[in-house]
């Protein structure tokens, strides 16, 4: 985020404090994409995705003036999403949460022009789906992010609220562990914390 970016998320945060309705629906707008993937790395389950970021949505509409520094909001906006997914799991049973590869549409048909082609990227993305599914939170979470494309390292940084560093070495270590899980390595390990 440019510091031009970030002042003028700053200055967006601020005049959502004061109640300025177009400004909050701003901040959410510029933050959606990544906001969704962050939701959907934690939650892993499509199906459920939109009620919890209403809920999101709802917290942050009736929170915002609970904003201590209006310059670190994106990072504030992922601990309000990551709370709100805690909430939810409090809500449900206790059942295991999957991802349904189904839900998930994939949109292979225009680079696709032969059927066993298709049939071998369909099975493709699908294990890389289900390790991506795997991955221990803090890896699968920056993975998601990684792969949005919407945010430099810099701002995935703040949003996971680790040094960038960190959030680097995460991101090597979710992808050498999808890579070895699609290609069958059987000794993936789930490395502490950096």
């Amino acid at each position: 985020m440019t510091e031009t970016t970030a002042q003028n998320e700053s200055a967006l945060a601020c005049a959502a404090q004061r109640g300025d309705k177009e400004a909050l629906q701003l901040l959410l707008n510029r933050n959606w994409g990544w906001l969704k993937g962050l939701v959907y790395s934690v939650l892993g389950d499509a199906q459920e995705l939109d009620d919890v970021l209403q809920e999101v949505c709802l917290r942050v509409i009736t929170r915002i003036h609970t904003l201590r520094e209006p310059e670190r909001f994106r990072a504030w906006l992922a601990t309000v999403a990551r709370r709100e997914v805690l909430k939810h799991y409090r809500r449900r049973t206790h059942e295991k949460v999957q991802v349904d590869p189904g839900t998930i549409s994939l949109k292979l048909d225009a680079y696709i022009r032969d059927p066993l082609q298709d049939a071998e990227k369909s099975e493709l993305c699908s294990r890389i789906l289900d390790a991506v599914t795997t991955l221990p939170e803090k890896y699968r979470e920056v993975f998601v992010l990684a792969h949005t494309g919407e945010l430099t390292y810099a701002e995935m940084a703040e949003v996971l609220d680790v040094p960038v560093t960190t959030m680097q070495i995460r991101l090597v270590r979710a992808r050498r562990m999808v890579q070895n899980q699609v290609i069958g390595k059987a000794d993936i390990r789930c490395m502490n914390d950096e």
